[in-house]
């Protein structure tokens, strides 16, 4: 395949010149048209000045050629515009290439600051996953998007999405084109509600004895224009009319209702039938029951229509003829014809909307991986990055973990990259879990087929201040007291506590809201029914470093008794002595920081096992204004 910077880069250049050349085009038939259409009118002023037959006949001999210049002229300007909307397009992947990104949606309206991770692992908002991601241009698959990177769906899905996405992924021009497309749809999820909601309401046109009055209106307005016109008195051709103007005001209220619940679909309703026809020709195919593009074409047109009802002169259409009631009875017959294949096309097009990004990020990074789902209880990478940082200057590091009751222990000087770290395990597996490629070289994520934790009395409550015998580690997901017991659970669950704030509005101190935070996710790791993967970033920081201490020692070793698995970052450095305890589950690891020649910081982001040697407040404090004695600094590094 193609590089991607290169292919976009060709991709912008091709239709940057292609929407020049077809919009000078257009300018210059523009002209051509003006005066075709001025010789054309004064040919049928002469014509019809000689000769009124003659002049209709070369009227309606020549309309239709007149019809099709113009059409063939928008068309030039509408390819225009679309090859001007694809070189913007490819011009913004290669910003994204580059690491800029900021052009695409945030989805910050899918914030929860309640979510398992979503806040701490920047799934939404300004620099988040999700924009680094999203390249959806529909509401539906926008959301169905974010439900995947929030965990809303199953492993059955995720697997679905892992394989077409990398059907898609070598077809970057078909991506391109299916945006292009979508690209002015301005799409709102409420606009999705509402059209399933149409299809659940009752048929409002006329069913009983005056629906034959919908059929017969017109020639009763024919037959009252002409007994007005050639009889007399004319006055009682009036009468012809009446029953249209009854059955109209009797459903004015229904109208004007129907309308403006649909009216807001029309121009949505054409996009997505073409959006759905360009999904049918979808690399790896797609299944669709009937005709979605000409139904949708269809009731489009019909929504359209109602829109008549703007006109000043409309009541003409409604007396003549009963316009509006006889656009709803269409409408009914759409509804019963297709209600329930509008629900699968609909879910369709959510789905290929979002396997476009899917497709993007993989086009675009080819050097990431998909992880290898095992059904060992263990969590492994080689070369394990953070997404969102870019790729110049990026630093991996080697990663394994067991995900059945183990915690690595990071410890580390201030802006060594702990929290970086944390996220970066964390947006991978939120990759992995939602059908993505993950940003390692290779990578092995536990599967719902990996040994689910047994029950808590399997361990020794006689010594709770001891952690449970780490002589399964080399056995992963046995236990000595329950051994062999699989069970079917989800992909692991991550959970979250880094970013607790105090909460004015409910009194709440920074300190109580992360105990409940703390709160949720035991609850969670208790729980016998899902598999937890927790990342806690300087546990208890609101209170003194005494019961910090005790209150970290007794969370990590219930976290582990209840089988959770994770990685904790602390300042707290006499932590690291779990790891000596008998049977301990604990490993500590260090993100070091040296002082250079010149006594400047360095920091190389590496994982190293053990507990840190280094600190850097002191001389960071220093730096910034506060006169800290050199005895004191020197007695602090020893």
């Amino acid at each position: 395949m193609q590089n991607p910077f290169d292919f976009y880069q060709q991709t912008a250049t091709e239709n940057a010149e292609k929407a020049k050349t077809l919009q000078s085009r257009y300018d210059r038939l523009a002209l051509v048209r003006l005066v075709v259409f001025i010789g054309w009118l004064a040919l049928l002023i002469v014509f019809f000045s000689n000769n009124f037959l003659v002049g209709l006949i070369v009227f309606t001999i020549t309309i239709p050629f007149i019809a099709w210049g113009i059409r063939k002229h928008l068309e030039i300007q509408r390819n225009a515009k679309e090859a001007d909307v694809m070189a913007d397009l490819a011009r913004g992947e290669i910003m994204a290439l580059e690491h800029d990104f900021n052009r695409f949606d945030g989805g910050a309206d899918f914030l929860d600051a309640l979510h398992p991770f979503a806040v701490d692992l920047d799934v939404f908002g300004k620099k988040s996953l999700f924009q680094f991601l999203n390249r959806t241009v529909t509401a539906p698959g926008r959301s169905r998007l974010a439900d995947a990177l929030l965990g809303n769906h199953n492993e059955a899905e995720a697997a679905r999405t892992r394989v077409q996405s990398k059907d898609l992924e070598t077809s970057p021009n078909w991506c391109l084109r299916f945006r292009t497309i979508g690209h002015e749809l301005n799409d709102d999820i409420g606009n999705f509600d509402r059209l399933l909601g149409w299809l659940q309401r009752p048929a409002v046109a006329p069913t009983d004895g005056t629906r034959i009055l919908l059929f017969i209106a017109p020639l009763l307005t024919l037959a009252s224009l002409a007994w007005m016109l050639l009889m007399t008195p004319w006055q009682l051709g009036v009468l012809g009319l009446l029953p249209a103007v009854w059955l109209y005001r009797k459903f004015m209220e229904t109208i004007a209702a129907e309308h403006a619940h649909t009216a807001v679909m029309g121009s949505l309703l054409k996009t997505y039938a073409a959006l759905l026809h360009h999904a049918e020709t979808r690399p790896g195919g797609i299944e669709l029951t009937g005709s979605p593009q000409q139904a949708l074409s269809r009731l489009s047109h019909l929504i359209g229509q109602l829109d008549v009802r703007y006109n000043s002169f409309s009541i003409l259409l409604e007396v003549g003829g009963l316009w509006s009631l006889n656009r709803l009875r269409k409408l009914d017959a759409w509804r019963d014809a297709h209600k329930s294949d509008l629900p699968g096309w609909l879910a369709a097009l959510a789905e290929t909307d979002a396997l476009v990004s899917w497709a993007t990020l993989r086009c675009n990074h080819p050097e990431w991986s998909d992880p290898v789902f095992t059904g060992e209880p263990v969590v492994e990478a080689v070369g394990l990055g953070h997404p969102l940082l870019s790729p110049v200057g990026r630093i991996t590091n080697d990663f394994s973990i067991n995900t059945d009751g183990h915690i690595h222990l990071i410890t580390g000087s201030n802006m060594a990259g702990k929290s970086t770290w944390l996220r970066t395990v964390g947006i991978n597996l939120v990759l992995a879990n939602a059908g993505g490629p993950v940003c390692a070289m290779t990578s092995k994520v536990a599967s719902s087929t990996s040994n689910v934790k047994p029950p808590r009395s399997g361990y020794s409550a006689a010594t709770p201040d001891v952690a449970p015998s780490r002589s399964d580690k080399e056995s992963p997901g046995a236990s000595p007291s329950f051994p062999g017991i699989l069970r079917t659970r989800p992909n692991l669950n991550v959970w979250t506590s880094m970013r607790t704030q105090d909460d004015l509005s409910e009194s709440t101190s920074s300190f109580y809201a992360e105990l409940k935070r703390l709160k949720a996710i035991i609850e969670a790791v208790s729980s016998p029914d899902q598999q937890v993967f927790f990342l806690l970033d300087e546990i208890l920081k609101g209170t003194n470093s005494r019961d910090r201490h005790t209150g970290s020692r007794a969370l990590i070793r219930q976290l582990i008794r209840e089988r959770g698995a994770g990685i904790i970052a602390t300042h707290d450095l006499e932590l690291g002595v779990l790891e000596a305890e008998p049977g301990s589950r604990v490993e500590n690891y260090a993100m070091e920081v040296q002082v250079s020649a010149a006594g400047d910081l360095v920091f190389d982001y590496k994982l190293h096992p053990g507990v840190c040697q280094s600190f850097n407040a002191t001389a960071l404090m220093a730096r910034m204004g506060i006169d800290i004695p050199e005895e004191e600094i020197r007695l602090h590094h020893e």
